[in-house]
């Protein structure tokens, strides 16, 4: 009942801030760009959205939050341009009820256990994580991309169970895991590698059960958005490797070659995308 409750407040909350975004009050003819974008992906991509912004004039509105959370506002509301999961599987969930056309592939994250720096807990193994002496905090399935995919790999080897029922809680966001463990509320948990990125005082864990632990990051243009071309030039933007790629690679999320991705829906290759020069699209200032 309570994660519902959770998630109902989302989805209320985003449905304000799309109202807001549809009544901006701006003279301005060039209409923001509203985006969904999972909460493991907000350094990097405030990043991108402030180059961008700069150097053509469009201005790129987002929401972050959980995975799940934004998904349900898409599907309610159907309004919006882009989506931006933590994982594939959402935007897969997206297409198949028609909400999501062009999908261009980004990066890969890894699940790993966040611990602080010179794991003063001794974390070795998966074991570990499970004594009585150590605080893990997981991040929800329910609504953390994060928290799927650990629900799903470690369920597949019988330890889901055992590690739920060790943590002290469950986090709607993979951010507030890496928080909880950065102020010392707990002691260790399981985050995607390119998260921790920004925290200094953290550092990572390999483990073997959580070695197929990947997220596949791709952004997503929404079918029903209303600016399509200059959805794509953005989305086109992030997954240039001269423009987007560079600030994911800079943020410690493992960034394929160009070559080697393929590009979902679109006629060209990404090759072809990121060698073009990126003009201004209709409707930019």
């Amino acid at each position: 009942m309570t994660g519902s409750l959770v998630l109902l407040a989302g989805i209320l909350a985003l449905l304000r801030f799309e109202d807001r975004l549809a009544n901006p009050g701006s003279t301005s003819s060039a209409r923001p760009l509203v985006m969904y974008c999972a909460a493991s992906n907000r350094d990097v991509m405030e990043e991108i959205r402030g180059v961008y912004q700069h150097e053509f004039g469009r201005q790129i509105e987002i929401q972050y939050g959980p995975s799940q959370t934004l998904l349900s506002s898409l599907e309610i509301s159907q309004t919006g341009d882009l989506f931006l999961p933590a994982d594939d599987s959402y935007l897969d969930i997206a297409r198949q009820k028609s909400l999501i056309g062009q999908v261009l592939p980004i990066a890969t994250m890894r699940a790993v256990v966040a611990v602080r720096l010179g794991n003063p807990k001794s974390v070795q193994d998966y074991s570990d994580l499970l004594r009585s002496d150590l605080r893990l905090v997981l991040a929800n399935p329910d609504t953390a991309a994060i928290g799927k995919l650990t629900h799903r790999i470690l369920s597949d080897q019988s330890k889901w169970n055992a590690a739920a029922a060790a943590a002290l809680a469950q986090r709607l966001t993979v951010t507030e895991v890496a928080n909880d463990v950065s102020v010392g509320a707990a002691d260790a948990g399981i985050v995607y590698d390119a998260v921790l990125h920004t925290y200094s005082d953290l550092t990572w864990i390999d483990l073997p059960e959580l070695a197929n632990a990947e997220s596949q990051v791709s952004i997503g243009v929404i079918a029903s958005s209303r600016q399509l071309e200059a959805a794509l030039h953005f989305a086109k933007y992030v997954v240039s490797s001269e423009h987007g790629l560079r600030h994911y690679r800079q943020h410690g999320f493992h960034v394929q070659e160009a070559a080697n991705i393929p590009i979902d829906s679109v006629s060209r290759s990404q090759h072809q995308l990121t060698s073009e020069p990126f003009n201004k699209p209709d409707g930019a200032l």
